[in-house]
């Protein structure tokens, strides 16, 4: 009997020094609280762990008068036992709470990011919908591939993998579609995201019809059949890109820096390239507890870095990677971005149903439909409680708005200031944060560093100050242009951003970079 209790005394230590020793290893590693903060936490769980290897392994024997040992103290023996799980139980509810913020952040902050991007062999629709195309009826034929993908030759291999082919580059989206209509090619290749563009544009049209410059532009029925309606997609492949890696010399505890929020709503989730229909720069001077959130509408009218000739739309950057937007967004602005944050929008309906919820105020009363679910969200003017779908299809209408995109990106700030609230403000939730980072695995990455994210909690833990939070948006004016992207015979709606908005915004930034 007695040594079934010494080997359970022992269990019962060895589970403390196990447990105390994970939460302070992680403790370490996360990195979010000041030194002494560490220190003590581990002088607490070290002292507590000797103390009870002292009590209940090694105890200071004692003997009866005829030599024979006494056994230990009952009642030491009980509330040292107590103490060493309260202990285990205490470390593993620690690392519990503390281990998911660790993990979180290391896995936005990889350094190593690597991309998909989605293509498809487009050829000329059947009319007898029982036929399909495959994949062998195109080897050994000329294939069309579009010179303005910046990875044209890896996906030209990735394609001649499954079939051998000769290759027929075009300078534009106007020249390649037009050689498989007038069937000059057999097939053609163009990135899924364009190509969802372009059918995106078609059902556009279809639904609007002629109408003035303020929603479309005039064309006859026969202008509306577009490029989509006549293809399909016979082939779909991918091919892995690995991000651009830089680093900001800036200490975001210290310096004031500008990150750039990209929203994107590719089927690949965070791991796909694809159109950024949110573009945000958030201003943040750590010195003064500043934040400043500028709005840069999707369909404003800029020059691509590194591009020449016709403007694009803003969101069109995203196709060519978050490098492309990001660095034409400083192209734009004449400004410096310091990091990039990139989000899935499936980071929006996640977390706002984990957390339970968000409260809005519309200014518009609608019903929209939920893109691909049977489902409706139908908005009053005033407070509202949103769940996770209607939060993201009101954080993308425009098209309900006479502004269109600029009323779009002043709900989208809405919708992040109100999960920022339900969370900062709602101690239960915060209490329950592992839960809503694993509903919001996977949807974030960034460029920041671990070290980055840990140092400024550990600042703002320290500090302990609150932020002000400033909201200004880019406007201007709507009319309908070619894009680089889509072609100059294709007019796209576009937005001309106004100079003195542009200046504003400049002046802006400029006002919360000073130190």
């Amino acid at each position: 009997m007695k040594m079934i209790m010494r080997i359970l005394k022992f269990l019962v230590v060895a589970a403390q020094g196990i447990t105390s020793g994970l939460l302070i290893y992680t403790l370490f590693h996360l990195n979010v609280l000041q030194a002494w903060q560490n220190l003590a936490a581990t002088a607490i769980l070290v002292i507590l762990l000797l103390i009870c290897l002292k009590v209940l392994i090694f105890p200071k024997k004692r003997f009866h008068k005829d030599g024979t040992p006494k056994n230990p103290k009952l009642i030491p023996q009980i509330i040292f036992t107590l103490l060493s799980l309260a202990t285990s139980v205490g470390a593993l509810a620690a690392y519990h709470y503390i281990d998911p913020i660790s993990d979180f952040i290391a896995d936005i902050t990889k350094e190593s990011k690597t991309h998909v991007k989605v293509y498809n062999l487009l050829t000329p629709k059947l009319t007898d919908a029982d036929q399909k195309h495959t994949l062998e009826d195109y080897r050994d034929k000329e294939i069309g591939f579009l010179s303005l993908d910046p990875y044209m030759a890896k996906a030209e291999s990735a394609l001649k993998e499954k079939i051998a082919f000769t290759n027929k580059t075009f300078d534009d989206i106007d020249a390649i579609t037009t050689a498989l209509d007038n069937k000059s090619l057999p097939a053609i290749v163009l990135e899924a995201e364009r190509f969802e563009a372009l059918a995106e544009i078609a059902e556009t049209k279809k639904t609007e019809g002629a109408k003035d410059v303020t929603n479309s532009p005039s064309k006859s029925t026969q202008d509306l059949v577009t490029f989509a309606d006549r293809v399909e997609v016979t082939y779909t492949f991918e091919i892995t890109v690995e991000d651009t890696n830089y680093s900001s010399s800036v200490d975001i505890t210290k310096d004031p820096f500008i990150a750039y929020i990209s929203g994107t709503d590719s089927r690949q989730g965070i791991n796909g390239i694809a159109r950024s229909d949110v573009n945000i720069l958030a201003v943040v001077n750590p010195i003064k507890n500043k934040i400043l959130l500028l709005t840069i509408p999707r369909d404003t009218y800029v020059q691509l870095h590194g591009t020449t000739g016709i403007n694009d739309k803003l969101t069109h950057a995203g196709i060519y990677g978050i490098d492309m937007s990001k660095n034409t967004i400083e192209d734009f602005l004449n400004i410096k971005i310091d990091h990039t944050i990139k989000v899935s929008f499936a980071t929006v309906v996640n977390v706002v149903d984990a957390i339970g919820g968000i409260e809005i105020n519309s200014d518009t009363a609608m019903t929209l439909k939920v893109e691909g679910k049977d489902k409706k969200c139908t908005y009053v003017v005033g407070d509202q409680t949103l769940d996770g779908d209607c939060a993201l299809r009101y954080a993308r209408e425009r098209k309900t708005y006479y502004i269109g995109d600029i009323h779009r990106g002043r709900n989208q700030q809405q919708v992040i200031t109100a999960i920022i609230d339900k969370i900062s403000k709602n101690k239960s939730l915060l209490t329950d944060y592992p839960r809503i980072l694993k509903a919001a695995e996977g949807t974030f990455e960034t460029s920041f560093t671990y070290n980055d994210i840990t140092s400024f909690v550990r600042y703002q833990l320290a500090e302990g100050k609150s932020w002000q939070t400033e909201s200004i948006d880019i406007t201007g004016n709507a009319r309908y242009a070619g894009t680089y992207s889509m072609g100059e015979k294709l007019p796209l709606y576009v937005m001309d951003a106004d100079e003195s908005s542009i200046k504003n915004a400049q002046a802006k930034i400029a006002k919360y970079l000073a130190k």
